[in-house]
């Protein structure tokens, strides 16, 4: 595997990747080949693509419109609890996109905006990237929003042409928030409908709500008849619903497959900033194997094996040189 020629391979198809899944939850654009299987997890999509889509400023300013349209199906207390885990957070980059819900004058967003301020911001740098690594420099009227968050950028205008997210597969987990609430209750019947049947452990792992929140949504969810347990032993209770396909009927749905975006998104990140470290080039091929291997072994590990995806559960460093295709298809 010659690096230069993967690296450009892998960055064109991560980013067609990341623009497929925005043009699923509602932006504007075109999509070819098959509809998505899968249910896609926004706030991990959101964290992805806060420093991803620095390399794409339309991609960039598009999720920018979209939160102006859709932010109230957006769960913050969610956000911040998954940019906690995630294997890179772009915290300015993110505040950059929020700032601009201040405009609503909600205050959940103005607040959350302030809280991404940076402590310190020292000179400003480029928002934008070429793959290179470096920044744009051209700039015609600098957005007031952006410095305040250490980044130089063009001034940022919406576009207006994103619209409330489409009712599909992908934004099952929106429906859901617009029916039960952007709250645990919500994730819950997700995970239920996902898993068909789980323990509070499982359910918090991949919600990023506190095993605490989900006790609680789970004993108002059991009060509503909505769902039932199994094994009276509190610890190893396990739930289910009693008629899930009553709930995915109300959604025009036949089944739910929520892959574990996160371990995903970090998996992709991981592999991303291993293969375009500009060291790797000055390596012999053997050297640069083992630099691969060291990186699946103790950065990645087994957190794709059940991912929930099949094509990317056994990734490792002889299938690497396959990820673009696997991505395609998708």
């Amino acid at each position: 595997m010659l690096v230069t020629e993967f690296k450009i391979r892998y960055f064109e198809a991560l980013l067609d990747f990341i623009w497929r899944q925005w043009t699923l939850m509602g932006i504007p654009g075109h999509i070819a080949g098959k509809k998505q299987s899968y249910v896609i997890d926004p706030e991990a999509l959101l964290l992805f693509s806060a420093w991803f889509c620095r390399y794409d400023q339309r991609l960039y300013d598009l999720v920018t419109d979209y939160l102006r349209v859709n932010g109230d199906f957006i769960n913050i207390q969610r956000l911040k609890s998954l940019s906690k885990k995630v294997y890179l957070f772009d915290s300015s980059s993110l505040g950059v996109m929020v700032s601009t819900m201040g405009d609503s004058g909600e205050r959940r967003w103005t607040k959350f905006a302030k809280d991404l301020l940076p402590n310190r911001v020292a000179s400003p740098e480029p928002l934008f990237l070429s793959f290179d690594g470096q920044g744009s420099d051209f700039l015609r009227l600098s957005d007031k929003r952006a410095l305040q968050y250490g980044f130089i950028r063009n001034q940022y205008v919406p576009s207006g042409k994103t619209v409330t997210f489409p009712n599909c597969k992908a934004t099952f987990w929106l429906q859901l928030r617009g029916a039960f609430g952007r709250n645990a209750r919500s994730e819950t019947i997700l995970m239920l409908l996902n898993k068909k049947i789980c323990n509070i452990q499982d359910i918090a792992n991949i919600s990023g709500f506190s095993w605490k929140s989900i006790q609680t949504a789970l004993a108002e969810l059991q009060g509503a008849n909505i769902i039932a347990t199994k094994n009276a032993e509190k610890r190893g209770r396990y739930y289910f619903l009693k008629n899930p396909q009553n709930i995915l009927s109300l959604f025009e749905q036949q089944d739910v497959s929520l892959p574990d975006w996160r371990h995903i998104y970090d998996a992709l990140t991981i592999i991303f900033k291993t293969v375009t470290n500009p060291r790797l080039e000055s390596l012999s091929e053997q050297t640069m194997y083992s630099e691969i291997e060291l990186m699946f072994r103790e950065k990645i590990g087994e957190s794709l094996l059940h991912s929930g995806i099949d094509a990317l559960s056994f990734l490792n460093t002889e299938a690497l040189d396959r990820l673009p295709d696997l991505l395609a298809n998708l």
